[in-house]
């Protein structure tokens, strides 16, 4: 954090001597997209940028994946501290509140010529969670919302005679039987957000707080929290849950497809590398909502929807900056057509309303299972201090693999540090 506040300062410096020195006027910009889509979502990335530059006379769109999404909130915290950073990106909204009371991310309704924007979203709160910043200005445009659903091998469950989980005391005893049965071949469940799943699991455990806004301060050091990371580690220890992917690509789509998991949770976005029908292998897919505590009704069964949004910065160019929230302009008003590729659900009312983006996400396994679990969802907080939150949970739910772990004292560490970074 410490060093994230350093690049911060700097980059504020840097911004701060180019608004002295003057804005270029010219009408001809090259902007910079960085991005970690793949195959289909970066052809429809390159695609639309032509499409853009062919519609806007001077502009060149340079559209760039950075590799590792593990690795890119570094890649672009540490080139825009340097002057050498993209104009555009897409990511979530903790990020872009990391750099909250500075002014170098763009305001973009100031380069849209009075366009009504926020009457094109289907929900108000999507324009709430984009302005929710220092000066109250839009500086992130949702994209699509995705969620987080349960991926399972319905021919492994079958093997070994056990149903899919709805609770997580059942999908305890599933894993551990799964594991247990295959010769220890197969683990029964594993994450693609440890991050998320920590929120989740706090979330349905503590009356639906996860931090306590009021009071500036965490909600989550309790014992209740803390007996479910010890149940976490208790399955990673016996092996039947596991910390990280095994496939050499890192995900654990790669894990199902090759019959070394039975079940992970991850984004509705991954329906097309696991379902044989949409180029994975898993001949029998099963998707369904993630578990839950218990059946009642209340936060206990909560789900968990994120969004992600285009994030424009502020070079101090006005050409470029134009340029930028041209591009998220068209970007929104294509927006059926990337949803579609994506795999997500659109944020808008436009493409909702289109015949094909309607006929997808009736057909769509993951789409329709999370359309059911949306209205027992929740969408993570957005404060000053989430991005050490988010670090601090990985690492907690991360760190139980290890040796000597000791989970309240993990739990103390990450709390007084998530306190820290919250201004405590």
């Amino acid at each position: 954090m410490k060093k994230l506040f350093k690049l911060v300062l700097a980059l504020a410096m840097v911004l701060g001597l180019a608004a002295c020195g003057g804005n270029k006027t010219s009408k001809e910009a090259t902007i910079e997209i960085w991005h970690t889509f793949t195959e289909g979502q970066e052809a429809l990335l390159n695609t639309l940028a032509d499409e853009f530059e062919a519609a806007n006379e001077g502009v060149t769109v340079n559209v760039i994946n950075t590799g590792a999404p593990n690795e890119f909130q570094g890649k672009v915290t540490d080139s825009v501290a340097n002057g050498v950073g993209p104009n555009l990106i897409f990511e979530y909204g903790s990020y872009a509140k990391s750099y909250d009371g500075t002014d170098f991310l763009l305001d973009v309704e100031d380069y849209w010529n009075g366009w009504d924007y926020k009457s094109t979203l289907l929900s108000e709160a999507m324009y709430t969670d984009g302005t929710a910043y220092a000066d109250g200005k839009l500086h992130v445009v949702p994209i699509y919302t995705a969620g987080a659903l349960l991926f399972s091998n319905q021919d492994i469950y079958d093997q070994y005679g056990v149903a899919i989980p709805t609770t997580w005391a059942e999908m305890e005893v599933a894993a551990k039987t799964i594991y247990e049965k295959s010769g220890k071949k197969v683990v029964g469940l594993s994450f693609d957000s440890l991050t998320d799943f920590a929120q989740l699991l706090i979330y349905q455990c503590n009356n639906g707080q996860i931090v306590d806004l009021e009071n500036n301060k965490v909600a989550f050091n309790n014992d209740e929290f803390l007996k479910w990371v010890q149940w976490w580690e208790k399955g990673v220890k016996e092996g039947y849950f596991q910390v990280g992917a095994q496939s050499p690509d890192g995900y654990n789509s790669g894990d199902l497809n090759n019959n070394m998991i039975a079940s992970y949770v991850g984004s509705s976005a991954g329906m097309p590398y696991v379902d044989a029908s949409m180029n994975g292998k898993v001949k029998n897919l099963t998707v369904t909502r993630v578990p839950m505590m218990e059946k009642d009704g209340s936060y206990k069964e909560a789900g968990i929807i994120w969004t992600r949004g285009a994030i424009g910065f502020n070079t101090g160019d006005e050409a470029e900056n134009q340029a930028t929230a041209d591009f998220i302009k068209f970007f929104v008003e294509q927006n059926d057509r990337f949803v579609i590729e994506l795999n997500g659900n659109t944020p808008y009312k436009a493409a909702a309303e289109k015949e094909a983006y309607m006929n997808h996400v009736a057909n769509d396994k993951a789409l329709s299972a999370l359309a059911a679990q949306v209205p027992y969802s929740f969408a993570a907080p957005n404060f000053t201090g989430v991005t050490t939150m988010r670090t601090e949970l990985e690492t907690l739910m991360k760190g139980v693999a290890g040796k000597d772990y000791d989970a309240a004292t993990a739990l103390q560490t990450a709390a007084d540090n998530v306190n820290k970074a919250m201004g405590n």
